[in-house]
């Protein structure tokens, strides 16, 4: 896939002033936005290998608390990052991802992870907390991992833009670091409802970075993310008195599935372990659907939170079918690996390349 050389139109936003000079994200609150690519995605085509970029070449850091994005259709979801941009060097506009190593985990380390599309959302806006915020360091450039999708008889012509709104770093109250858990060993049984449930015991991954420096982590924002046969995502406090303690629902399919956490969950203050998540499904096929693209499924959540570790947590081997619930939904259980890291919230950026 060919790289959009055209021109894209970069729009810097004015100060609240109403002067002429361009924004300062450090002193004000700033809005930019760029018409990110142009492509046209082929009748019946489906593919996850599909990136996109945007070169913001911002001399200084930028505290993200809004993102917009609107598309033409064709995306039925992205996962986005930043990352210095002296990294992953293609052209702005959109390539191939294996034709550059693209690695989102990798991304997530060398940079940082911005935010995801809901399911097949053609506008959406996705705005955290009050005084919360993500770091983008100075150079920066935005990356879009894309998983493309034209279901219909015809090709569609389709532009993604995306508007990221900033406050300054004197009005962030919350500097949030990101975590994402996964339930990839997916058996969705067939014909029939099913529910696949992991716990995430964070504060033993924070301890593998930490040691014994108590468990910092205060949960600002959710996104969920699963297909079509999707019913709900639930995620709850894991241990302690609040065991169990539901933190966030999302029920349907299709709709805006970012949910911010108002008044944030304090994970330490609770005496809680960490958290449980829980993906639920009605498969009317004689088949089962596992983990994948197509018509198969999957179960993510993408986190933020006050904390200084960045974690992901992953079910890739030994679901267990743990039971029958009274309303005929069959329980699985997984169990969830952790893989954390520090967070640095100074993270030096690019060169201005």
């Amino acid at each position: 896939m060919r790289s959009l050389l055209g021109v894209s139109l970069v729009v810097w936003a004015l100060a609240a002033c109403g002067s002429d000079e361009p924004c300062d994200p450090t002193q004000s609150a700033c809005t930019f936005s760029k018409d990110v690519s142009t492509m046209t995605v082929p009748a019946g085509h489906e593919d996850e290998n599909t990136c996109q970029s945007w070169t913001l070449g911002n001399p200084t850091e930028m505290w993200v608390h809004e993102i917009t994005q609107s598309n033409g259709g064709a995306y039925h979801h992205a996962n986005w990052f930043f990352v210095p941009d002296d990294q992953f060097k293609a052209p702005d506009g959109y390539w191939n991802c294996s034709d550059q190593g693209f690695d989102e985990l990798v991304a997530a380390l060398e940079g940082g992870y911005l935010f995801a599309l809901s399911t097949q959302s053609h506008n959406e806006t996705q705005t955290l907390p009050d005084g919360a915020a993500i770091r983008i360091p100075p150079y920066s450039r935005i990356i879009g991992a894309s998983h493309l999708l034209n279901a219909s008889d015809s090709p569609i012509v389709t532009t993604m833009s995306l508007a990221i709104s900033t406050i300054p770093v004197a009005q962030v109250t919350a500097k949030l670091a990101p975590a994402r858990i996964q339930y990839q060993d997916l058996h969705i049984d067939p014909v029939a409802k099913s529910s696949f449930t992991t716990e995430c015991d964070i504060k033993a991954a924070y301890a593998t970075v930490h040691g014994t420096t108590p468990m910092q982590y205060q949960l600002y924002y959710t996104l969920s993310h699963y297909h079509v046969l999707g019913m709900y995502q639930q995620l709850e406090v894991m241990g302690g008195p609040h065991d169990g303690d539901v933190i966030m629902r999302h029920d349907g399919f299709g709709n805006n599935a970012g949910t911010a956490i108002t008044p944030f969950v304090d994970l330490a203050a609770l005496d809680a372990t960490g958290l449980r998540m829980t993906c639920g499904y009605d498969n009317p096929r004689s088949a089962e659907v596992g983990w994948g693209i197509g018509d198969q499924e999957m179960c993510v959540i993408a986190l933020q939170a006050v904390t200084d570790i960045g974690w992901e947590g992953d079910v890739t081997t030994g679901d267990a079918v743990m039971g029958t619930a009274a309303d005929g939904e069959i329980q699985h259980l997984g169990a969830c690996g952790i893989q954390a890291f520090p967070w640095d919230f100074a993270k030096p950026g690019g060169q201005g390349h």
